[in-house]
């Protein structure tokens, strides 16, 4: 009485091929994803490093001019070249 009854089809191959292929493909992705992630930090540290050192030269250069352009040093190198101030009369104001 008890038949045991025999599929008429088969299972089908294409369907855990398909999703096996699926899960490679993500984690791949999510790999990828990670990788990118990675190099772009370490991209970032070392544009920041960058930066801070642009910064301290900035900083430096401008220290460099303040102290080249100060009027107590070119009052002195003006007096190395025999120049004083203009007398009444030298400056022409131009309307």
């Amino acid at each position: 009485m008890n038949k045991r009854i025999s599929p008429t089809r088969r299972a089908s191959r294409l369907a855990p091929a398909i999703l096996m292929i699926s899960i490679a493909v993500l984690g791949f992705t999510t790999l990828m994803i990670r990788l990118e992630t990675t190099r772009e930090g370490y991209r970032l540290s070392a544009l920041n490093e960058e930066i801070g050192q642009l910064e301290d030269q900035n900083r430096s250069l401008r220290l460099k001019v303040a102290e080249l352009s100060s009027h107590e040093r070119l009052r002195s190198l003006a007096a190395g070249y025999h120049l004083a101030p203009p007398t009444r009369g030298q400056v022409v104001q131009v309307p």
